[in-house]
This record gives C-alpha cells, structure tokens and sequence, in this order.
C-alpha cells in the first residue's frame, strides 16, 4: 500500500525550500514565485467563488420556479387551513360567545387619525353571562364605512387566542368613519361546523338517471356510497374525483346521463348545536364602546399604489375599498374598465370563458347589458350560454361547472369539465386572445373539504397546461362571496366559503392567474346575498378586466 504525503505538507516543504536557496539573490527569487503562487491561488478561489455563487443563484431561481409550480396534496392544503379550535368544552349555551354582551375597544385612541393610518380596535368576547371568554375560535368579519362617500373596507381580524381579537383598519379615505364587527358564528358554532364538514356526505342527495334509447332508469348517487348493493362507480384518473350511483336493475353503468341534486335538511344536530346555528344567533353586530372616528387628510401621507394591477401579484387582505362605489385596490392600480367604451375596447377581438357558478354567470348578464350589441344567442341558465358582437368580433361564453350542485336541477354528466375546458382552448395563428375566468365554491360548501380541493388541483394542472401552451391566455380566478343570514348554515355556512377562499389561495399561489377577492368586496359592503347587487358585479368586472388588458 503506498503511502502519499498530504499536500499541504508538500507545499510547506517546497516554499521553504524557495526561500531558503543558496546564491546572492536567493530572497528576491523566493518572494517572485510566492507572489506568483499566491496571486494564481487568488485567482482559482475567486472562481470557484464565482462558480459556486452563480450556481447557487440558479439553483435558486430553479428552486423559486419549482416551488412556485409544485403541487400541495390534498393533505398539506388540509394542513394549512388550521382554524383556532375552541379550549373549552361545550357545557351550556348560556357559556357560549355571545355578540350581545361582547364589547369593541379603540386601542390606543390618537388625537389625530390621518389617511393612511392603521385604526387598531379589540374585540372582547364575553358569554351570555357576562363573562369574559378564555378561548379563541370565534367566526367574526369586521369592515368600516362612510355611508355618505359611498366608501367602505374590510379589516383584517386576528385570533389572540384568549378570548380577544385585534382588528387591524388601513383608513383610506378622509371623513368620519363607523367601525362595524360581526360575530359569524361563536367558536362552539365552529366546531359543530368543523366536525360535520370533515365528514358528511350526505347533506346534499343527487339522484342518476341512466337512459338507453328511450328507456330510462333512476337510482340514489353520491360522492360516498356506503351500501352492499351494487355499484356504478365512476372515477377520473387524471384527477382522483369520484362518485358512485346505485347500478340500475337493466341499463349499464355507462348509460348515466344526467344527475340531478336535492336539497337535503342536513344532518340530525343536536338541540344544542340547533341552537348554536339557528338564524338568530348569526352575524350579530358588536357594540362599539367608542364614537366614529375622523380621518382627515394629512401632509405627506400617501397610500396610492403606483404598480399596475398584473396577474401573478400576491393579493393581500384587504386588497382595496370602496369610494363613490367604486373599488381601488389597496396594492396595485387597476385601469377604470366602467365604461361600454373602455370595455369594448378591452374585449374586441378576444374570447372571454367564464367557468363556474351563477355568481360567475352574473359577469355575463352584466356586460351583455352593459355593452350594446352583445347579445346572448344561445344557452340557458342552467348549463351554458354563448354571447357575441359580431361588429366587434367578440365571444363571451358562460358554462357552469359539473356537479356536485346543492341546487334542484339538472345537470348533464357528459358536459365538459373545467380542466377539459382549458385543455380545448385553441391559442395561436389567427385564434383569438382567450380570457378564462373560473368562479366555482357555493356548491361544494355542502361536502367535505378534499372534494373542493380535488377539483381545485385538478384546475391547478389544465391552468399550467394551457399557459405552457400560450403564454398570453390570461387567468382570473374570483373567490366566494358571502350568503344571507337565512341560509341553512351547517349546509352552507360562510365559514365554510372564507375556508375554501383560504383554500383556493393556497392552491394558486404563486401561479401567473389574478386574483378577485369577492369576499373581500362583499364583507366591506356587508351585502350578505348569494347573488350580490349590481354595483358588486360590476366592479368585480372591471378589476378582472383590468388584469386582463394590459
């Protein structure tokens, strides 16, 4: 076995020989190579330096690509959604967070509130006796507003854990401004909706009809069947969705044509939990212990952005307001895309796809009344409908989303998906420019949170599919809106909707789509309405325009 010395020992050896050669300019030589050596020994570690700090710098760009498109399985985004569980047991409804005895406190009142400032107020939960609450968890949606500027915004809310909560207000426009808390639901009502919501499938029931010819069957189908009889089970590789129905006594499982939902009264709650649902304990004010503030404009102060709204921006919460019915986002500066001219402008020869629910339908019956010309030439309301200006060379196109619907109605099983949409957009040569807008949410709220967030990966993938094939297709994805105070909550509860908005983020994060944040419109605007007003709809238009039409 041979033996090699270290080289560093090599090298101590070889320089003190240099050194110390005999002859009368021994030193001089010595210190030449040693400069040589010392400068080329500089040289190599500044590249290697270099080398390593250049491949340090793309493996971060690779990792900020690959992260940006890796996909969250259903269990991590589950993960995310963790929402502040309730400390204490449930022991009597006289225990529970009550709005009425709860109170909101200015924290620390200035003599001065500019545009611009940050109003902060603390929410103190008390019980129906009276009694501060020690554990966080509560559902609570807070908003200020200038009834007489038409001005209003939501506030960001954050559960301190211990029974307080600090509402953070960015004051965006001068005036005398009213602070309004809600209390959604008490945290004992969250966690009767949590507990059903990971678990029940059967709030909703959905009947298959099977057809051959003109014969037809009926049979029960849901997303879970639990039964010994015979099933048609129906599952989607590309996605993992499933639903089953019961096979019918002679047609083939493949005869399934159409499926219709019912609405169902929902599971057998307790009294108890009745109790904490019932309509009367929902979104009840919280009194303020304080007067509205004045906000006035101050020198210097300044909260306009001057960014231009581009899809791919992080979109904040709040990310903008109302003033004179108009929305600003707070982060970037949107064009006014209010006008038939401006509108006109930005759609002429462009195919517009919106994709989702009737909330999403209303986008279309807005601009086929707001622009002269556009009219609808097909469809219904129930399943699809296509728009054109032919003077203009523009297609706007509606198409619901596949089920499942908490709705009674038809729906047909063979109608395209909304990844299968996607995938068939045409792009490039003399196709049109293609907007797709998706706004899906309502009808999942019934069933358990991996059913929407299937569907949402299974979006994720057709989006990066059809930007890989044409990186100017633009894509909007609206968020859920609020729903009256009437509806039946364990079904449709709007802590379900603000946990699938969660849920939609995070899915989409860091992809190249727009965000339009409709809670966030609705909450500042306290509308509360499946279907929101007009001035809701159209703003909610415009900013996606805005995205849209650089």
């Amino acid at each position: 076995m041979e033996f090699i010395k270290p080289k560093e020992k090599l090298g101590e050896s070889t320089t003190t020989n240099l050194l110390s050669a005999d002859g009368p300019h021994s030193g001089t030589r010595g210190c030449k190579y040693s400069r040589k050596n010392l400068i080329f020994i500089s040289v190599c570690a500044l590249s290697v330096f270099l080398y390593f700090s250049k491949l340090y710098k793309w493996t971060l760009i690779w990792e900020q690509f690959k992260t940006r498109h890796e996909e969250m399985t259903v269990d991590e985004v589950m993960f995310s959604l963790s929402w502040a569980s309730s400390t204490s047991k449930y022991t009597s409804f006289n225990n529970t967070s009550s709005a009425q005895h709860s109170v909101v406190w200015l924290e620390q009142r200035r003599a001065q509130y500019c545009v611009g400032d940050t109003l902060n107020v603390l929410v103190e939960m008390r019980n129906y006796a009276g009694q501060p609450k020690a554990n966080g968890g509560d559902f609570i949606v807070a908003r200020i507003h200038s009834p007489k500027l038409q001005a209003c915004a939501s506030g960001d809310v954050t559960d301190l854990l211990n029974g307080f909560y600090r509402v953070r207000f960015h004051l965006f426009w001068p005036g005398e401004v009213q602070v309004s808390v809600r209390l959604m639901h008490s945290s004992e009502a969250v966690d009767v909706l949590r507990r059903d919501w990971k678990k029940d499938y059967t709030k909703i029931s959905h009947r298959g009809t099977f057809k051959v010819g003109r014969k037809q069957e009926t049979t029960p189908c849901a997303l879970r069947l639990d039964s010994d009889r015979a099933l048609c089970e129906y599952r989607k590789k590309e996605d993992g969705e499933y639903y089953a129905c019961y096979q019918p006594q002679t047609l083939p499982c493949n005869s399934l044509a159409i499926m219709r939902a019912f609405s169902y009264k929902g599971p057998n709650l307790t009294k108890e939990d009745s109790q904490l649902l019932a309509k009367e304990n929902i979104g009840i004010e919280i009194k303020n212990s304080f007067k509205p503030v004045t906000v006035v404009g101050c020198t210097g102060a300044s909260h306009a952005p001057t960014e231009k709204c581009v899809a791919g921006m992080n979109s904040p919460f709040p990310g903008g307001y109302f003033y004179s019915n108009r929305w600003l986002p707070s982060f970037c500066q949107a064009d006014p895309f209010f006008s038939e001219a401006a509108i006109t402008r930005c759609l002429k020869g462009k195919i517009l796809y919106i994709l989702g629910d009737s909330t999403a339908r209303q986008w279309l019956e807005y601009l086929t009344i707001k622009v002269k010309g556009l009219r609808i030439v097909s469809g219904s309301r129930f399943q699809s409908y296509l728009a054109v200006h032919a003077r203009n060379n523009i297609t706007v196109r509606w198409m619901k989303h596949n089920h499942p619907w908490n709705s009674n109605f038809a729906s047909d099983v063979k109608a395209a998906t909304i990844p299968e949409v996607l995938d068939s957009i045409a792009v490039g040569g003399r196709q049109k420019d293609a907007i797709v807008v998706i706004g899906i949410g309502q009808h999942f709220r019934p069933f358990p949170p991996e059913v929407f967030i299937r569907r949402l990966q299974s979006i994720r993938r057709a989006i990066l599919r059809l930007q890989a094939r044409s990186h100017e297709a633009r894509v909007v994805i609206k968020l859920e809106n609020n729903l009256e105070f009437k509806s039946p909550m364990i079904t449709v509860s709007d802590w379900y909707g603000h946990m699938q908005n969660l849920a939609q983020r995070k899915v989409f994060e860091g992809m190249k789509v727009a965000v339009v944040d409709v809670w966030d419109m609705t909450v500042a605007t306290s509308s509360f309405s499946v279907h929101p007003n007009q001035v809701i709809v159209y703003n909610q238009v415009a900013l996606a325009l805005s995205y849209s039409c650089l």
